[in-house]
């Protein structure tokens, strides 16, 4: 049959369907109803059964095994992920050992089991760009949440100064204001010989200092009555991550409803987006570019807001294309680097605390170590000093280690050119979206010496510098946290000052409520109590 005939054929079948259409007026109402339905319901299975066989056997990823489910749409993923609520991390190790390194999860994307790839997806200038449909969390302008990459490149500049080791080192004084507000807290606890709530202590602990950074104020959320009920509201943001990623018209609906009607939804993630909404218009009506300027020349007194606000005028100053920041850009950057600087360390600290606690050798060792240090004039133990501390710090890169902050896969696109597997000697091709989870790095024993055991002497030495390429919970290359260097502050003042300050004890469930949820980022099961007794810090010192 040549192509003459097939366009005779197919003009027949064209006027056949025009006529059909133009008779169904003619028709019964329960007829034309039934007819309709009918037609509808033939088209969308034309539709699907082509759409299968096109994802079985042309696609281009057509070639990669993978569950038959997975192959040809993302229900069993979006199962697992939205319905189980973070369990298909658990189904991948499954996957690879039936199918091989390369899996196809969706059918769009694969996932990776070999290390020799990783650092070419996630180097300093890698051309793999994320995938927009994977960060689809409702703040869609954040520098975090962006896929092209001199889009990304030109947001990260204006933002790295912000965290940069030397403005961090600035903000001593406020990282100290805040924990002493902590220990008051405790001390109370200790006072009423009551169970002390220290995860719900880190949360609030964490977002006030990334307030601090943001805007120039406190949310005074530890000194809050209702501390606790605002702690969890800041960890809001990760609890239904799965849904807002495979369902994003919900939120996106949400977020378009006037505030009078979400308001009866009791959504804390919404609340927070409202607060910052709110944040970022008063910022602006409010900005006054000579003040933020001469802020700007005085070190350590800068927020993020001034950074931001001011930025177009730095860009102009040095002759660069100009980017006015909107209202929806400063909003989202609000919500992203208030969550990402609240639950994520917070979270961390948890796990640290316990591990201090459930390994009596290391707490020994790292309280011999805390005694070697000279406290300052207000009984203080000194950043740049607990910073020194060689199995300290160990012990903060092991925590983050064995319980990576991220234990799942941050999906990227595939350049041009394709991404070559060693492990299964083959291409994937461009357009993919590709993903390495961090877990089974980080627990590979060709990577990691006896990876089961938390071991903070691993990090010592030259050894423990190499090892330091492998420690992935801040990710790697141009895309890597923005705030790693606020983190590992946070973390070093605020452990190394509690432990040497209060003797500390694991309460019932401990073991339990530490077994971790994936939420994207890692999430414990329960929040974390402990019982505490206060040192004496003359005799520590």
């Amino acid at each position: 049959m040549d192509f003459t005939q097939v366009h005779a054929q197919l003009a027949q079948a064209r006027a056949g369907l025009v006529d059909y259409i133009s008779r169904l007026p003619e028709q019964e109402p329960r007829v034309l109803t039934w007819n309709i339905v009918s037609a509808a319901s033939v088209a969308l299975l034309v539709y699907w059964t082509g759409l299968i066989i096109y994802r079985l056997t042309l696609h281009p990823l057509a070639r990669f095994p993978g569950p038959f489910l997975c192959r040809i749409s993302d229900l069993q993923q979006c199962y697992y992920e939205a319905i189980l609520n973070g369990k298909f991390i658990e189904q991948l190790p499954k996957y690879h050992r039936k199918y091989g390194p390369i899996v196809r999860i969706n059918p769009n994307e694969v996932h990776i089991d070999d290390p020799a790839v990783f650092h070419e997806i996630y180097k300093q200038n890698t051309p793999f760009t994320k995938d927009p449909k994977s960060y689809g969390l409702g703040v869609s302008q954040a520098m975090a949440f962006t896929s092209p990459v001199e889009k990304h490149r030109v947001k990260r500049q204006a933002l790295d100064p912000a965290f940069s080791k030397r403005r961090v080192n600035m903000m001593e004084d406020g990282l100290y204001e805040e924990l002493e507000k902590v220990f008051d807290r405790i001390d109370g606890y200790e006072k009423r010989d009551e169970e002390v709530p220290i995860s719900e202590l880190y949360y609030c602990y964490t977002g006030d200092i990334i307030s601090r950074y943001l805007f120039g104020k406190s949310l005074g959320l530890i000194s809050a009555p209702d501390f606790l009920e605002r702690a969890e509201q800041m960890r809001s943001f990760t609890r239904g991550v799965w849904i807002s990623i495979h369902f994003q018209f919900i939120r996106d609906t949400m977020l378009a409803m006037p505030r009078w009607i979400t308001s009866f939804l009791n959504d804390a993630w919404v609340k927070v987006l409202w607060f910052c909404e709110d944040l970022a218009k008063n910022a602006i009506a409010n900005f006054d570019a000579a003040e933020s300027s001469e802020k700007l020349s005085k070190p350590g007194q800068e927020t993020i807001f001034d950074r931001l606000l001011s930025d177009n005028d730095r860009r102009r100053q040095k002759g660069q294309e100009a980017h006015p920041l909107t209202f929806r850009e400063l909003a989202d950057e609000s919500v992203a680097i208030l969550n990402a600087g609240t639950e994520p360390t917070a979270t961390m600290m948890v796990y640290a605390t316990y591990f201090f606690l459930r390994y009596p050798e290391v707490q020994e060792r790292i309280l011999k170590e805390l005694s070697t240090v000279q406290r300052d004039e207000k009984g203080r133990l000194p950043l740049v000093k607990v910073e020194s501390l060689p199995y300290f710090t160990g012990f903060v890169r092991e925590t983050l280690r064995y319980v990576p902050l991220v234990p799942g896969r941050l999906p990227r696109v595939v350049p041009k050119g394709g991404l070559y597997v060693p492990a299964a000697r083959d291409t994937i091709p461009e357009g993919a979206v590709v993903g390495i989870d961090h877990m089974p790095l980080h627990w590979n024993q060709d990577i990691f010496e006896r990876p089961s055991e938390f071991d903070p002497g691993r990090w010592l030495g030259e050894a423990g510098k190499e090892l330091n390429h492998w420690l992935l919970s801040f990710s790697k290359g141009r895309t890597d946290c923005i705030g790693k260097n606020l983190a590992y502050a946070e973390m070093h003042l605020v452990l190394a000052n509690l432990f040497s300050r209060y003797q500390l004890e694991l309460t019932p469930g401990s073991d339990e409520a530490m077994v971790w949820l994936d939420r994207v980022i890692v999430h414990p099961a329960k929040n974390l109590r402990i019982k505490v007794r206060a040192r004496n810090l003359e005799a520590v010192a």
